[in-house]
This record gives structure tokens, sequence and C-alpha cells, in this order.
């Protein structure tokens, strides 16, 4: 996440004591306590554009969103924490970092997902839906594609995004644009999975260039790359069997 380059630049406290003492000279604050200008300013120093400010759980610490993911700051900026806040309730650990994200993810994805993009493979007793992010040179995302009975099988549905790994350069993007061109998808998808699809378009590049885009912004770095339906973002590969009791267990506090 670009908050690592943060945390490696080594202008950092410079920037954060000096615009620190800028927000103390006219603090305007918001509605929740916070100086949203003075944190705006510093994150756009590192080509961060805030979403959203809240008071976390924790007293003077505010859970800040952005285009690039989650911090937590005090209400003038001159602190931050990058990293994952935790909260113990009913003798359970829930991660408020992650939820945070899931729900930025499923508001992503329900207003900026074209469903003429998905490609669906429908289980017959529908209980879950994932949306996967894939690539047609990923060795897992074969795999997966290779057990799609048995995700089905278990009540999942399976839906696909265009996610090239390489991004703009992948190699195979005119391959991916050809696959969701074609007239029969399933097909031309179950060819590109057993390494069998050797076309090539241009005519659908602009929905692998678009959905790429929406995955980076969920943070999608790697496939395959499981959306939950909730708007959790799994990386990796997981047999369906596992996947079921990830979908089965998810609980959300309330915060």
């Amino acid at each position: 996440m670009r908050f690592k380059r943060l945390i490696t630049n080594t202008l950092i406290l410079s920037a954060l004591c000096s615009f620190g003492a800028l927000a103390a000279k006219a603090p305007l604050l918001d509605a929740k306590g916070a100086n949203r200008v003075a944190i705006e300013t510093l994150l756009k120093k590192y080509q961060l554009t805030v979403d959203t400010i809240s008071a976390s759980p924790l007293a003077g610490l505010y859970e800040v969103v952005t285009d690039g993911g989650v911090l937590y700051t005090n209400q003038d900026a001159s602190y931050f924490v990058h990293g994952q806040l935790f909260q113990t309730k009913n003798n359970q650990l829930f991660n408020l970092t992650e939820l945070t994200l899931a729900k930025r993810n499923k508001v992503l994805f329900d207003k900026s997902v074209d469903k003429k993009d998905l490609i669906v493979y429908p289980a017959k007793n529908e209980k879950h839906v994932v949306n996967v992010f894939t690539d047609t040179t990923c060795g897992y995302c074969m795999k997966l594609h290779s057990e799609m009975k048995a995700y089905n099988d278990l009540g999942i549905t399976v839906r696909y995004l265009p996610f090239p790994r390489s991004g703009e350069q992948s190699e195979n993007i005119e391959q991916m644009s050809a696959i969701w061109c074609a007239k029969d998808q399933i097909k031309a998808m179950d060819l590109a999975k057993s390494g069998k699809f050797d076309e090539s378009s241009k005519e659908c590049k602009d929905v692998i260039l678009r959905n790429m885009k929406i995955g980076s912004l969920m943070g999608v770095n790697g496939t395959p790359a499981i959306l939950l339906e909730d708007g959790s973002l799994l990386s990796g590969y997981l047999p369906a069997n596992q996947l079921l009791k990830v979908l089965e267990k998810k609980t959300i506090p309330a915060k």
C-alpha cells in the first residue's frame, strides 16, 4: 500500500512537525472534532485523497479512509498510525480496520462495477456469491478454476473480473480482452484456464483496464483475489470447503 511510502520517506517527520504547527495556528474542526484541513493537506503531499474522517473507538484517535487505504491520526495530524486497529468484544477479537475496508470495498463495488463485466459461474442452489479478480497467466487462478464444480456444488456462485497482474504492460491484456468480448465467455474462459485459448483482441481492452483500476482501489495486488459479499478481500486461492467456512463464519460487530 502507499502508506509504506509514508513510513520509508525520510522527510515524513519534518512534514508532520511543520504541518502540526500550522494546524495549531488555525484549527478548523469538523463535527467530529478533527482538523480536516490539516489531515487532508498532509495526506495530499503523499498523493492520498481523503474519503471520510470519523472518530475511532479510542478517544482522540480518528479513522481516515483514503483512496489508498485506512490510517489513524490525532486531531491535527501531528501524529498518525499506519496499521490495523483491533477491538476485543464478547471474548472475540475483531479487526476494525478490515471491517472499514470491507464496507468501503462493498460501496465501491456496487457503485463502480458494471454487472455486464462479470463472467458468472452460477451455483444451482446459490447460498453465497464471491467476485474473483483473475488472471489467465496465474497458476492458482487456474487451480481455482479447475475446482469450479466444487465451489458451485457447495452453493458458491463465482463471478470473474479481469486483473492482469503486471498492469497495463501485461502481455495477456489482449487475450483477456478477447475472452471478455467472446460470444461465449464461459467457453473462452474455460479454454484460457486450461492453456488452450490463443485469441487476442483490443475491442474490450477498456473493460480490462477499468476493472484493473477498480481492483487496485480495493487493494488488489495479486490474483486470485476473492471479494466476499460484505466487501472483505481475501488474497490468494482457497479450496471450496475452506472458502465456505469463511463465508459461513462471517460476523460483523457493531462499532
